[in-house]
């Protein structure tokens, strides 16, 4: 996979009915003739615990779509204090259908690599 680029979004973190905003990291890579994402964010576990949260949320994305994160175990007392919940890899046809899930995408790094330029 080679990388493509990181970008930061804002979004918000459905646990059972309460959605509560959070920040998330984007990497996108191109791989096996297409493009693929990762996204991962850190929740504080005492925070998490109090939601009711176990091992899977929904993000909802700047974009509007909807991807569930997880926790490889389920979170209690005993875990770190900060949370990584991620999502798996998810893979797009294109840029165009990239760019429309992940915007944030667009205006990371003036001079970098971009999924908006023509190298997608």
């Amino acid at each position: 996979m080679t990388h493509l680029e990181n970008a930061d979004g804002q979004g918000q973190l459905l646990i059972g009915e309460r959605l509560s905003p959070v920040s998330y990291r984007v990497v996108a890579e191109e791989a096996d003739g297409g493009l693929a994402v990762r996204v991962d964010l850190q929740a504080p576990r005492d925070w998490l615990i109090k939601q009711g949260f176990k091992r899977r949320a929904t993000l909802v994305l700047a974009s509007g779509d909807r991807v569930e994160v997880v926790h490889e175990d389920e979170v209690d007392v005993s875990d770190s204090l900060a949370i990584v919940l991620k999502t798996e890899r998810l893979v797009y046809d294109g840029g165009k259908a990239l760019l429309e899930a992940f915007p944030e995408l667009r205006s990371e790094g003036a001079g970098e690599k971009q999924p908006g330029n023509a190298s997608l």
